[in-house]
């Protein structure tokens, strides 16, 4: 039950930010739109569409730049959040298609930012943000790699005690090696009765696979 209760309510979390996003790309899309559509209007469309950007850009600076910033940091959180439920919550997009909408309407809410004449700019930024994004993920894959790989085959990395029976010691190895998910790091333990007469848990590293 409290597996489910936890599972239900990481899914509450995930349609709340959702949500969030969704509304705040929808209120920046239509400001945006309602926006472009009357600087546009004064824009002569004999003009080649890199001349009307210049144009447009020359006429309404100041607007067309806060734009701009907003819409980097939409696209940044987007993707950031599509790439973080992508690598975290595979099966649940998969399993609940109301969760995969919303997942794919945000990165429709990116794309929607290219059928303008701006469409240039704004693919740059979308490019920014995706790079932005990878080096974030590689950096972090690099660091958690390197907390691994930090580890040497012997090494005591936790102890735990003290315990009145072995019983108890033994409940608690089974406790923590449920816990552990480091797939690559195989971990020993050894159950002692130190000179209190109380007894320890070591756990240590037995093996490590490259």
């Amino acid at each position: 039950m409290d597996k489910i209760a936890n599972k239900k309510a990481k899914l509450g979390y995930v349609y709340l930010i959702e949500g969030i996003i969704v509304g705040v790309w929808m209120i920046y899309l239509f400001k945006f739109y309602s926006f472009y559509q009357e600087a546009y209007f004064y824009i002569d469309k004999r003009l080649s569409l890199f001349i009307q950007m210049l144009s447009f850009l020359n006429n309404n600076w100041e607007e067309t730049f806060i734009y701009f910033i907003l819409a980097f940091l939409l696209m940044t959180v987007t993707l950031f959040l599509s790439c973080f439920l992508y690598l975290t919550k595979k099966r649940a997009l998969t399993q609940n298609k109301s969760i995969f909408l919303i997942f794919c309407f945000n990165l429709l809410c990116c794309l929607a930012l290219l059928v303008n004449v701006c469409f240039f700019i704004f693919l740059v930024l979308l490019i920014l943000a995706g790079s932005l994004i990878y080096i974030i993920f590689t950096l972090v894959n690099l660091s958690v790699d390197k907390e691994q790989f930090d580890y040497v085959e012997g090494e005591i990395i936790d102890v735990k005690g003290p315990f009145t029976s072995e019983k108890e010691a033994q409940t608690a190895v089974k406790a923590f090696l449920g816990k552990w998910q480091e797939e690559k790091i195989i971990l020993g333990e050894e159950v002692y009765l130190d000179k209190d007469n109380k007894y320890y848990v070591d756990f240590y590293i037995e093996a490590i696979n490259k």
